[in-house]
């Protein structure tokens, strides 16, 4: 599911050649807010609030406002959040802050919707930044989770097969021999890593639902593998998600 550039909502610096362009970004809101309407009535979208967790610079955040009631973008980027505010300032419903996502300076159970797409890796304290979702986050509120798996065969942004499991100094000098000067490597996690650091929530794994439905959730670089992928018995699927790109996760407070 070669899909995680259209998953991508980390928040890293804009100045940095990895973030995503608008149009990307726009595409992946399109991803996930297909993927809410599983969960949602688009009709009671208008009546629920929504707080996007490393949102750079606003683009995926500004179009669930155009669905969401109140909606809320955080980023520990200071450029980006500035770029947002920029981008949006004529919603009205739309609002950006500059705060860390492990100490989100919002109150017990505000909100009803939260999106955490690609954040868990690059941020230092990943149980931190999930507490944090957990006690914001409504009672039977949702959170839409997506993120990148340490497994995964080949690392995108250099194009080279599992150098995410060689250790970090390793890797830097070896990307550095290869001629680049911007490094990032992201901490990852395993699908097993990963479940473990969501614990707190119920968790679907929406993962094998979305590659096997491209067409419905708008992964459109997917579309023409559905009828092969559709061919694949779902125990197959099961025993190779381990090493698929992405998870897409839905995470319910209790």
């Amino acid at each position: 599911m070669n899909q995680t550039q259209g998953l991508g909502n980390a928040s890293y610096s804009t100045s940095h050649k990895i973030v995503i362009e608008k149009k990307d970004r726009l595409r992946v809101a399109r991803q996930l807010f297909s993927l809410l309407k599983d969960y949602i009535d688009p009709k009671e979208f208008k009546s629920l609030n929504l707080l996007d967790v490393g949102c750079s610079a606003g683009d995926i955040t500004g179009y669930f406002s155009r669905y969401v009631g109140k909606t809320v973008g955080l980023d520990v980027d200071k450029q980006a959040i500035k770029l947002a505010k920029k981008r949006y300032s004529s919603l009205k419903n739309l609002s950006f802050m500059e705060a860390s996502g492990t100490r989100l300076p919002l109150k017990d159970a505000s909100f009803d919707i939260m999106l955490c797409n690609q954040v868990y890796s690059y941020t230092s304290d990943p149980e931190g930044l999930m507490d944090e979702i957990y006690r914001v986050l409504k009672r039977n509120g949702i959170c839409l989770f997506t993120g990148d798996n340490l497994l995964r065969p080949i690392e995108p942004l250099y194009n080279l097969p599992f150098i995410r499991l060689l250790p970090k100094n390793l890797t830097k000098r070896f990307l550095k021999l290869l001629g680049y000067k911007k490094i990032y490597i992201g901490d990852y996690k395993t699908l097993w890593g990963m479940k473990k650091l969501l614990v707190q929530f119920e968790i679907e794994d929406c993962t094998i639902r979305v590659l096997k439905n491209p067409t419905k959730y708008s992964f459109a670089n997917l579309i023409k593998y559905e009828g092969l992928i559709n061919k694949i018995p779902n125990w197959i699927l099961y025993l190779m998600e381990p090493f698929f790109p992405t998870f897409i996760f839905i995470l319910k407070k209790h």
